[in-house]
This record gives structure tokens, sequence and C-alpha cells, in this order.
């Protein structure tokens, strides 16, 4: 289940950093698109490093 969610997760943000890429390369960067892929490139080191670490013990 967890791995689920991350994976999801994961998804959802490659998703929106594709969709920010895209609006950058229509209409330009701008420091709005330049925060967003920051801020995504930050959850997706997030959630790649959850998936890569075991569970905790229960």
């Amino acid at each position: 289940m967890r791995t689920a969610i991350l994976v999801g997760a994961l998804a959802m943000i490659a998703i929106l950093g594709g969709l920010t890429i895209a609006v950058a390369v229509r209409s330009g960067p701008d420091p709005l698109t330049v925060l967003s892929l920051l801020v995504l490139a930050l959850l997706g080191v997030g959630v790649l490093g959850a998936l890569r670490e075991p569970p905790p013990p229960s």
C-alpha cells in the first residue's frame, strides 16, 4: 500500500513537471515556472528517497 501511494505521488509530480515544462516552452520561462520546477524537484527527491528506504518496523 505504501509503495502504491508513493508511486502515485511520483506520477503526479512527473505530470505536473511535464505540464510546467510545456508552459515554459510555450510562453517562455518566468520566475514562477522556475520556482514551480524547484518545488517539484524537491518533492520528487523526497518521494524517491521514501521509495528507496524500507518501511519502518511496525
